[in-house]
């Protein structure tokens, strides 16, 4: 504390003296709770349609050529992550390789992963209300790597408006509270990463 107010006493920012004690003793991050989640196949939906569920994630795999992988990714100072494990737990059950670093990621970091994971999809949580930044930046930094091709959807409290604005930017599917069938969800998912990939959408569930 005598270090932190002698910096603030020089002008130090916050960020500055954020970064400065990152460095120097690692960030914290606190557990995400998917690891030790429990099969939701019961709840969240009928066993046939999760049974086509993890068909259709499988057979797409196998036309790809290897196991569709997901990147679940919390961007800014958000700190609700319910929902995004819930999606990240679902997808896990229903076959998708997860790939879920916990929240405040910044843009950076997000791409970053999607390049050194060779995921087939990027799926934003925000709640926060900076959707229309945080996702046009991490679609930016995306592109930066030359992952332009790799589908973008996103997820929380956005209003329509925004959501045709950032389906203009290049997301290809929008998620909100209505939202909240997570098989039907998982069957869009599958459904945008064929398409993205010259593949032919496999429609709704039986």
């Amino acid at each position: 504390m005598p270090s932190s107010i002698r910096c603030a006493l020089a002008g130090v920012t916050t960020g500055e003296w954020g970064d400065s004690l990152r460095a120097v003793f690692g960030e914290f991050r606190p557990p995400t709770g998917i690891d030790i989640a429990i099969d939701s196949r019961e709840v969240l939906g009928k066993k046939d349609q999760v049974a086509e569920l993890r068909a259709r994630v499988a057979n797409t795999g196998n036309e790809l050529g290897r196991p569709l992988k997901l990147l679940v990714g919390k961007p800014g100072l958000d700190g609700h992550s319910n929902g995004a494990e819930q999606v990240a737990v679902k997808a896990r059950d229903v076959g998708f390789e997860v790939v879920y670093d916990g929240i405040r990621l910044t843009p950076q970091q997000i791409a970053q992963a999607a390049q050194e994971e060779g995921v087939h999809m990027v799926g934003l949580s925000i709640l926060s209300g900076s959707h229309m930044e945080l996702v046009e930046a991490v679609l930016q930094e995306l592109r930066a790597r030359d992952l332009a091709g790799v589908p973008v959807i996103a997820g929380g409290i956005i209003p329509q408006e925004d959501a045709e604005k950032l389906m203009a930017l290049g997301v290809r599917a929008i998620y909100t509270p209505k939202d909240f069938n997570l098989n039907t969800i998982m069957a869009d998912m599958v459904d945008v990463i064929r398409e993205g990939n010259g593949l032919k959408r496999l429609g709704l569930l039986q």
